[in-house]
């Protein structure tokens, strides 16, 4: 299993690597230039839009869930993360406190909107994508949002030292004022959108490191305001093993929504 799973990730970085070399796309906003790669399918009514997640120290930003989406004969949209200090990422937010880089992702996601006209949208990402994917989706009226082990707590999470540099470049700095606006922003978004009839589902482990700080109190939250979440609740130790369980539930998940 071990095998085919570095296996599987060598295909899909060499499939990255060529998408992003011949096919990726930059759409110049008003503050920040997003690069993307978009699949197009006119007897589609769906539209899927990815966000990437963090890779390793030292690997730039590069795009999630390709392969694992190739199946799916519809729209996709892809959106990286390669701001920050490192081109590893900025939770797609911005930088320091301009909070510019959400706007422009704001302005492509509806760009592509007014493109394909779908009836339906499906928000898909996984840790930091996980994030982005709740940021953005829970915005639009009716949408469908898959997350994996999204962040909650953000401005505890990037206090922590080895993402410190991450909320330097979103923020200026790391003092308690930023913490707790950072804190405070999946909040916020979650209760002044609670009424847009959005369908969240979410895959998580009780058991790997940041269930307690950050995924519980999502739930909580989720729980307080009456949101439609499906739960799909796993048992694996550690945060990084939700790139061998999530692509399933990706999968299943897209085709109980989308239209065949």
């Amino acid at each position: 299993m071990d095998i085919m799973n570095k296996f599987n990730k060598a295909i899909d970085l060499l499939k990255t690597k060529y998408l992003m070399r011949f096919k990726q796309k930059t759409f110049v906003g008003n503050n920040y230039k997003i690069n993307y790669l978009l699949e197009k399918n006119s007897k589609s009514n769906d539209l899927l839009i990815v966000f990437s997640a963090c890779t390793k120290l030292g690997q730039k930003a590069r795009y999630n869930y390709i392969r694992t989406l190739d199946e799916f004969k519809c729209n996709k949209l892809f959106i990286l993360d390669d701001f920050g200090f490192d081109g590893r990422g900025a939770y797609y937010l911005g930088k320091d406190k301009d909070f510019k880089i959400e706007e422009d992702v704001r302005a492509l996601i509806k760009k592509i909107g007014e493109e394909v006209n779908p009836k339906n949208e499906i928000y898909i990402g996984s840790s930091k994508g996980g994030y982005s994917a709740l940021y953005f989706g829970l915005e639009r009226k009716n949408s469908h949002i898959i997350t994996g082990a999204p962040q909650y707590n953000l401005g505890d999470y990037l206090n922590l030292p080895n993402h410190q540099n991450i909320m330097k470049y979103i923020m200026g700095d790391c003092s308690d004022e930023s913490i707790n606006k950072l804190n405070n922003l999946m909040k916020d978004k979650l209760i002044s959108n609670k009424d847009n009839n959005n369908s969240i589902y979410i895959h998580y482990s009780t058991e790997e490191e940041t269930y307690d700080s950050d995924i519980k109190p999502l739930l909580d939250q989720m729980k307080n305001i009456n949101l439609k979440v499906n739960h799909d609740k796993r048992e694996y130790s550690s945060h990084a093993e939700l790139t061998l369980f999530f692509p399933g539930y990706i999968k299943s998940m897209v085709n109980k929504i989308i239209e065949r």
